[in-house]
């Protein structure tokens, strides 16, 4: 989602303390110069970091919570859901990582 908000001519001050704080909650800032006054563009900017935080927690739980309840019910084996989990986290963490940084990069879906 994109945020676009319009200061007057002479508010630069306010325009640095929403670049600061912008900055430090991991948004990013565009503004761009018109005749009344500045646009400032304000978009979320997910970094790797989240990203990789975001696989890792969303696998935990996919992998020990419910693909290890749906192998439980099809087999009735709870260790065997369990070793299935184990092996999952293995291979879907980077997978994901992957798929969730191509998709950063893709501008498909956002509105401009």
């Amino acid at each position: 989602m994109t945020v676009t908000i319009v200061v007057e001519n002479g508010s630069r001050k306010k325009i640095e303390e929403l670049r600061r704080y912008a900055e430090k909650i991991g948004l990013e800032l565009r503004t761009i110069k018109d005749d009344g006054g500045m646009r400032i563009t304000v978009k979320p900017q997910e970094n790797s970091k989240r990203s990789l935080i975001k696989a890792i927690s969303y696998r935990f739980y996919q992998s020990f919570v419910i693909s290890p309840l749906i192998i439980w019910v099809l087999t009735g084996n709870p260790v065997l859901g369990l070793k299935f989990g184990a092996l999952e986290v293995l291979v879907k963490i980077p997978a994901y990582y992957l798929f969730e940084r191509i998709w950063a990069r893709i501008r498909y879906g956002y509105k401009k």
